[in-house]
């Protein structure tokens, strides 16, 4: 038995996409933005299952889902409200948002208070790729901006590069997919960089639409990329994590390196938001610490706490990067 994927939008319907054996099957990333036509309820259901097993370069899922932290942030805005007078600015550099539909239910509660006195700053290590196809093809490979393949689409089938082919219930699948990789995606990738001419490459913007909407009219919403593990250069009122700093993505020398920079990037008296959850509507295990001598005292708690506290407490800045402004 094979697991077919969904390679064209015409196969984005309930027929092609319910049931058990289709709620299995990968979407090419490609068709994410060719969904704007359709209501945001439809359209955030499909563009949500699109990323849910899709993961970029460092092993982080993409996997999103809007109002995914609606009780959180209710949490968050009460204790922001608490260390933020509506009277000064406020910088906030929301980190690790996939497409940004998180971010914008944050923006939308915070420009409500602040409005033009808040800048906003989202980021995602990936949020731009690119599709790469021989002209005349339906197969095609998306990549990130190192060339590194993420996804290979070879009608009928979508293979996701950082997941796994399971043997069972598809035992042919892992042998297709190795067959495909080595006279499709490695022949395609080496001749683009050789710089074949017959070889198509467009650029993939996996922000939600309302994501692009701030981005083309409000100043104040940015969205850039930016590696968790990279030294910052700017410092902010309030730094948001959610679901990234997990033993699961990272060991323990990174995570204490990334909270090490959210230290840095943070000003003193300034608040860092973090923790994790499963789908929309689960229970945010997290919480919400206040900058202090250069450390960071948690001030807050959701669920279970955030799985990383004691390594967030005994963390403090280190002067290891240049540039913070």
């Amino acid at each position: 038995m094979f697991k077919l994927g969904i390679f064209k939008k015409e196969q984005l319907t309930p027929d092609h996409l319910e049931g058990f054996v289709n709620s299995r099957k990968f979407i090419a990333l490609d068709l994410y933005n060719s969904l704007d036509d359709l209501p945001q309820a439809e359209m955030d259901k499909i563009q949500e299952r699109m990323l849910r097993w899709f993961r970029v370069q460092n092993g982080v899922l993409k996997c999103t889902y809007a109002r995914r932290f609606h009780d959180f942030d209710l949490l968050c805005l009460s204790a922001i409200s608490i260390s933020f007078s509506t009277g000064q600015d406020i910088r906030v550099h929301d980190i690790g948002v996939s497409d940004g539909r998180t971010s914008c239910s944050l923006y939308d509660h915070l420009n409500h208070v602040y409005g033009e006195r808040l800048d906003f700053l989202a980021s995602d290590y990936a949020p731009y790729l690119y599709v790469l196809k021989r002209t005349h093809s339906t197969s095609r490979l998306i990549i990130d901006d190192q060339q590194h393949v993420l996804q290979i689409i070879t009608p009928p089938f979508v293979f996701i590069v950082g997941r796994p082919e399971r043997i069972t219930p598809y035992p042919l699948n892992p042998l297709i997919r190795h067959l495909v990789t080595a006279l499709y995606a490695r022949p395609l990738l080496e001749d683009y960089k050789a710089g074949c001419p017959d070889i198509e490459r467009t650029r993939l913007e996996l922000l939600c639409r309302a994501c692009r909407a701030y981005i083309s009219k409000q100043d104040k919403f940015r969205f850039d990329t930016y590696d968790i593990l990279s030294c910052p250069t700017e410092r902010f009122d309030i730094i948001r994590a959610m679901n990234i700093l997990n033993a699961s993505y990272f060991p323990e020398a990174q995570l204490r390196k990334a909270v090490e920079n959210i230290v840095q990037s943070l000003r003193e008296g300034g608040l860092f938001i973090t923790g994790s959850n499963m789908e929309q509507g689960t229970i945010v295990n997290g919480g919400i610490y206040k900058k202090r001598k250069n450390r960071l005292e948690r001030i807050e708690i959701s669920g279970k706490g955030s799985a990383v506290d004691a390594l967030i407490s005994d963390v403090g800045a280190a002067d290891r990067c240049s540039g913070v402004s």
